[in-house]
């Protein structure tokens, strides 16, 4: 392996200082910009490369943000992380992106490792396990800028970006009940997270509003993901009652139960009713399209990170912000091929 090209090499080969090069290179209004330009095509030439560590050691701004995600298999989490990429980009930051996998242990050991990497902020969203808290407790003694996104701790005094997984549910599943279902199962997520706490409370809701009794063979909690929404819905399927319509916590759950339909029920299929949250935009690619809650990726991911880069640039102390955004409904038209949506506000922000 070659030896690295340092400044002082580049300096050398021009007979300038080693701190007109660095200028040069900075694009520091002290260096002209005829040296500028001779500069850079030298380092060019030479095969210089920055060090970076050196570089964030020097300014204490390592430049880089850390993201912890549970899943990017679908694409909500891909569209969120496709904005924040084109923010960071645009305000001169790189990202460093690990995936937890949904295990608390993972995400912690994700962010113990960010941490060392000196990344001058955080953005996670929680898996679905209990969170391993002293590591959030680690990252608060550091004074480390941390943005919650979909999914959220409560209580530990970060900010946080997420939808209202409540009032979508609730205006999601009161619809149905509107066109005249009233036996709607829900395959839920875990409790112990707040997208599954909340989306379960919205279902409860437009039951009780209408009157319906719950139902608790038709309400089975367990994760987010299609393995959890096979083997629910076929554990509904096997009990012999049917309901009418089912409410995905999540669209990879929505895809578990078209699985099981597709294996244990095929006459099933077309006939009945999912809605999913989450994905709305894919369900029309389907033979039988489903109804949708639709969650704004792109602005989660947009508004966190813009979120995040004020607390790292700030300086002083910011108190925590809780951005909440509005979902849509999507609800395929009779064709199968165009869908509509129900526009509603996009943001509101908690008191």
């Amino acid at each position: 392996m070659g030896k690295r090209v340092r400044l002082i090499d580049i300096a050398r080969r021009l007979n300038i200082t080693k701190v007109s090069v660095s200028k040069a290179l900075r694009d520091h209004p002290d260096i002209s910009t005829e040296t500028r330009e001779l500069v850079k095509k030298t380092a060019a030439e030479m095969g210089y490369t920055p060090n970076l560590l050196a570089r964030s050691l020097s300014s204490q701004r390592s430049h880089t943000l850390g993201v912890v995600v549970p899943k990017i298999a679908h694409t909500f989490f891909s569209s969120c992380i496709e904005a924040i990429q084109e923010k960071a980009t645009e305000r001169g930051y790189g990202i460093v992106l690990a995936v937890s996998n949904e295990k608390a242990d993972l995400e912690r050991q994700h962010i113990e490792r960010l941490l060392a990497m000196r990344v001058d902020g955080l953005l996670v969203s929680a898996s679905k396990q209990p969170p391993d808290l002293a590591v959030y407790e680690q990252v608060r003694a550091m004074n480390m800028p941390l943005v919650f996104f979909d999914r959220q701790i409560e209580g530990l005094g970060f900010s946080s970006v997420t939808v209202d997984d409540r009032k979508g549910s609730f205006e999601a599943v009161n619809y149905l009940i509107e066109q005249g279902y009233r036996k709607i199962a829900h395959i839920a997520g875990t409790s112990a997270v707040t997208i599954g706490r909340e989306r379960r409370l919205g279902y409860e809701d437009a039951l009780r509003k209408h009157n319906i009794p719950l139902h608790a063979p038709w309400i089975i909690e367990g994760g987010f993901d299609e393995r959890h929404g096979f083997d629910a819905f076929g554990e509904i399927l096997q009990s012999g009652n049917i309901p009418e319509a089912v409410f995905a916590t999540t669209f990879p759950v929505s895809l578990g139960i078209r699985a099981a339909i597709r294996k244990y029920a095929p006459a099933l299929q077309g006939k009945l009713q999912i809605l999913s949250f989450g994905e709305g935009t894919m369900s029309e690619f389907h033979t039988y399209p489903h109804i949708c809650i639709n969650q704004p990726a792109h602005q989660i991911g947009k508004y966190a990170i813009e979120i995040l880069l004020n607390e790292v640039e700030s300086k002083e102390d910011k108190p925590p912000q809780h951005l909440v955004l509005n979902t849509s409904l999507i609800i395929p038209s009779r064709n199968h091929l165009d869908a509509t949506l129900d526009e509603v506000p996009l943001a509101r922000v908690k008191s």
